[in-house]
């Protein structure tokens, strides 16, 4: 029997190597305690979550067949998110970030399907990173789109069109 294992992570941050965070299964709902990063002096926007997913694998070869276990989550970095005014407690504002942290798990959801989906062969370090890319990039892409479209929190109506759209992607993805 042979046995091969790796871990990835993957994070959206910027130049710094986070130590603390939490994951979204121990704390989905957040609150202003949960920003302890300091804005940076040129901010352009009152607040800025920092979140990422990450996935680790294990393929063990049993008589030539690849056999993959995986775990995946979505991480919230506490010192890398921020609000500029500590005595501020907007609660639309807070709604805001927290559905970019509601986004990060909807891809860790389908990360965990494509992974599931996945059939392990001899290129699969390859394939995984692959399968990684393209989801990460799509949300990077959506967390985008849903500052450009509701321009960063500011208009209400489109922000009440996002809470919908991704609260429906995640009861879709629950199982996942």
């Amino acid at each position: 029997m042979m046995k091969l294992a790796w871990c990835f992570v993957f994070l959206l941050v910027l130049n710094s190597n986070p130590s603390e965070y939490f994951t979204y299964e121990d704390h989905p709902v957040l609150t202003w305690e949960d920003f302890k990063g300091v804005p940076p002096q040129n901010a352009r926007h009152f607040a800025s979550v920092n979140t990422g997913i990450a996935y680790s694998y294990e393929v063990k070869i049993l008589n030539g067949d690849f056999h993959l276990s995986y775990e995946v989550e979505s991480q919230f970095y506490p010192q890398l998110s921020w609000k500029k005014n500590i005595q501020e407690s907007s609660r639309d504002l807070l709604a805001h970030e927290q559905l970019h942290w509601d986004i990060s798990e909807v891809y860790a959801r389908k990360l965990r399907t494509a992974l599931s989906k996945y059939q392990p062969r001899k290129s699969y370090k390859t394939d995984l990173n692959e399968i990684f890319q393209k989801i990460e990039s799509e949300r990077r892409k959506l967390q985008k789109q849903y500052d450009r479209e509701t321009n960063h929190g500011i208009n209400k109506e489109e922000q009440a069109r996002w809470y919908i759209k991704i609260k429906e992607q995640l009861f879709k993805t629950t199982h996942l």
